[in-house]
């Protein structure tokens, strides 16, 4: 018997027939027990291969394949349609195509051992079922020790449904006949007289693996071990290696230096209290000379106010009597109302001074920017907002940031104080001049804004000294 270019020997062409006989008219599930190297492979494949009037699919598990895999290479042979679910047991899937089926099925799994013990039994499940009138045959392949660990695990039912085929060693003439066999395929001649072939052939178990092996040897000899003094020259040239790389280390490293080792400095984490409390006591001293500047900025500026009403008689400011707060008394503020307007011109450039109304003489004057402050809030247009603050002295701050810049507004939203400077025709020319804040004050994100959408906001003419409230 011949199949894909191979010979069979007298003793496992009858294996074949039988198997292919039992898978036919038994109702038992066939498990081909043979040692390693003992043909199960070659047996199955003939036996796939002899089964012209049934569709037979011959799987080779693979070690570490799961489930769906397994039935995934079974189904694909045997369903002509490629819609299934391999996560779906072998005998569901195959009883939903059973009837669509003209041939009996027979599956032939070889390293059967390697299948999980959920595919066995839906394998001894499957093999009671039937399909184009027949009972589907199922076959594997196992060693010996694993169907004697398997068998006792089994419920007697179970067992009585798999029936064991053992594959039985070559004969001396079998094993003569496949290794001349081979001997001719090979297009060798070892010259190696056969009555030594044959001693050596009746010391074998009978497996056909051994009488490969033996070729083998008769072509190619035994591999020539290495000698003793091989072994120890090359442990010498590893030792002198070693040797010399430590040389070459101790003289570039210079471990044992009488220099010092840098000390390893090991950082906390980030998210640490450790961490937080060091960075807060290395940026203490940045932020007290930041106050501090921030408070004698404030100083100087209400210092160098000038008085307004001096200022508008042409008078040089003083700063004499001016402390961190200026107070005006009511004789003053008088005199000042029943004073004409002076005839003198006032330049262009000189600040204009709103005229003040009287308050209480411990009444605290708020600094004001340079500029003019808007009372009237256009409609139309758009402005940058600067800063939104609640605290008086915040607002103070922003407005201190900023001093010098032109066109600046205070608005009140609810309680809070917003700080907004000039007011544009488009919005490229406010985002240009925007940016020209930030780089000439330092100012953070400047938000442009449109008028219209300030319609909440109340245009201040003056700063209250007081804290805002509702």
């Amino acid at each position: 018997m011949t199949f894909q270019g191979q010979v069979l020997l007298p003793s496992q062409e009858a294996l074949v027939e039988r198997l292919h006989h039992v898978a036919s008219y038994s109702d038992q599930l066939l498990v081909l027990v043979g040692a390693h190297g003992s043909g199960k492979t070659t047996l199955l494949t003939a036996l796939a291969t002899d089964f012209d009037e049934s569709n037979a699919a011959l799987v080779i598990c693979p070690m570490h394949a799961d489930n769906a895999e397994i039935r995934r290479k079974i189904l694909v042979q045997l369903v002509s349609s490629p819609i299934f679910d391999d996560e779906i047991s072998l005998a569901e899937t195959i009883l939903r195509v059973a009837p669509k089926q003209s041939k009996p099925l027979h599956i032939i799994i070889d390293d059967a051992h390697l299948l999980s013990k959920e595919l066995w039994a839906e394998c001894i499940i499957l093999n009671q079922v039937q399909c184009a009138g027949h009972r589907i045959a199922v076959t594997l392949a196992v060693p010996p020790e694993f169907l004697a660990d398997l068998l006792p695990q089994l419920p007697e039912s179970s067992r009585r449904q798999i029936l064991p085929v053992s594959v039985e060693p070559l004969s001396l003439p079998e094993r003569e006949a496949l290794y001349q066999t081979l001997l001719r395929y090979s297009e060798q001649n070892p010259f190696t007289p056969r009555d030594i072939v044959r001693a050596q052939l009746e010391k074998q178990m009978g497996t056909p693996k051994e009488v490969v092996t033996l070729l083998e040897l008769a072509l190619h000899g035994k591999n020539e071990q290495k000698s003793l003094w091989i072994q120890y020259k090359v442990a010498l040239i590893g030792l002198a290696s070693v040797l010399i790389t430590l040389v070459i280390w101790l003289g570039l490293a210079k471990p044992f230096s009488n220099e010092p080792i840098a000390e390893v400095v090991i950082y906390p984490a980030i998210d640490s209290a450790e961490f937080l409390a060091r960075g807060q006591q290395i940026l203490a001293p940045y932020f007290q000379q930041r106050d501090a500047s921030l408070a004698q900025a404030l100083l100087d500026e209400v210092a160098n106010q000038a008085d307004p009403l001096a200022r508008f008689h042409g008078e040089e400011p003083t700063n004499e009597g001016i402390n961190e707060t200026s107070f005006v008394n009511e004789t003053t503020l008088k005199s000042a109302a029943e004073q004409e307007p002076s005839s003198e011109v006032i330049p262009e450039d000189s600040p204009a001074v709103l005229p003040q109304k009287p308050v209480d003489s411990k009444a605290e004057l708020a600094p004001k920017p340079k500029d003019e402050v808007k009372s009237v809030k256009p409609t139309q247009g758009y402005t940058i907002q600067i800063a939104s603050v609640e605290r008086l002295d915040s607002l103070r701050a922003a407005l201190a940031q900023v001093e010098g810049a032109q066109d600046i507004s205070v608005a009140k939203h609810k309680r809070r104080w917003v700080v907004l400077v000039g007011h544009f025709d488009s919005s490229k020319l406010a985002h240009e001049t925007a940016a020209m804040l930030v780089k000439q004050y330092r100012i953070d994100s400047p938000w442009v804004r449109k008028w219209r959408e300030l319609k909440d906001y109340q245009l201040q003419d003056k700063l209250p000294s007081d804290e805002i409230s509702e």
